[in-house]
């Protein structure tokens, strides 16, 4: 099934789309992107990515001069084209066509592309049993500048993911070089102490995540116990519950870290609470 996208100011047929083979992103993985999902049509902290991408684009001095209410208009429009209600949405912003080596003389436009899917959901069971993640010998830099930007240079993170499938788990759990916790591939990660919910430092060099935000939001509004720390892996496998988060997996329950099981109970009391108020956050796009 072919979709429609947004390219460049322009809505066409995913199979009508061309980059140019001299396009940044497509060269040197110059560029940025953002993934977040619809629930009946309705787009969910559309704001908080916008934001995201704008202001990583402001970092690495990619022009992007897309307003919230414009995207927000174009994804509206892709979703109606092909019928679409909860959809999986990813925005990709690369530096454009550029010649001149690795700092282009000039650069004449960024490439934007906006495409609009169906959400292919993670599977239910998951969240009731659980994922299993596995220490990746890889560490993370605590001064490599990228992990705080969701770039398309993404090659580290599908080999950690991709040594965790082989060991027959969901997902790795990336240290930093200072042996403390950073987060998983694609999510942020938190653990539960005696019903303190616990949360790696941006300290740590990790992507703020939008979910992440939004679960400490929760916690300051449903008066639990939150904190944003430095910690290491024998606090995870100590924790009593832990959970994973990103836009489109939500709030995802863990129950085995390196083949050790955690906690009495999958979701943990803590992750189910936040998983149904989490979930009434969403309920609120229908009123």
């Amino acid at each position: 099934m072919s979709c429609a996208i947004f390219l460049n100011d322009k809505i066409i047929e995913e199979t009508e789309g061309l980059l140019s083979t001299l396009d940044r992103g497509f060269l040197y993985g110059d560029g940025l992107f953002e993934t977040f999902r619809t629930y009946g049509k309705k787009l969910f902290r559309l704001e908080d990515h916008v934001a995201r991408l704008s202001n990583s684009a402001q970092y690495f001095d990619i022009p992007f001069h897309y307003t919230l209410r414009q995207i927000q208009c174009t994804i509206n429009q892709l979703l109606d084209r092909d019928n679409l209600a909860d959809a999986y949405i990813r925005m990709t912003l690369s530096r454009g066509y550029g010649i001149g080596g690795l700092i282009p003389a000039e650069i004449k436009s960024p490439t934007f592309v906006i495409h609009v899917k169906p959400l292919a959901a993670y599977p239910d069971i998951l969240y009731r049993t659980g994922m299993s993640l596995v220490t990746s010998r890889k560490k993370r830099s605590t001064t490599c500048p990228l992990s705080h930007h969701k770039t398309l240079n993404f090659l580290t993170n599908y080999l950690m993911k991709k040594d965790a499938i082989e060991k027959g788990a969901h997902d790795t759990l990336i240290l930093n070089t200072d042996n403390y916790i950073t987060e998983c591939t694609v999510s942020n990660i938190f653990i539960v102490e005696k019903d303190i919910l616990i949360t790696p430092s941006l300290h740590a060099n990790i992507l703020p995540g939008v979910t992440r935000k939004i679960v400490l939001e929760l916690c300051k509004e449903n008066t639990v116990d939150a904190v944003e720390e430095l910690f290491t892996r024998e606090r995870v496998l100590g924790a009593d519950e832990i959970f994973i988060t990103n836009s489109l997996m939500e709030i995802m329950p863990v129950s085995k870290v390196d083949g050790q099981l955690i906690g009495k109970h999958t979701p943990g009391p803590l992750t189910e609470f936040l998983q149904d108020k989490y979930k009434k956050q969403t309920e609120l796009l229908f009123r």
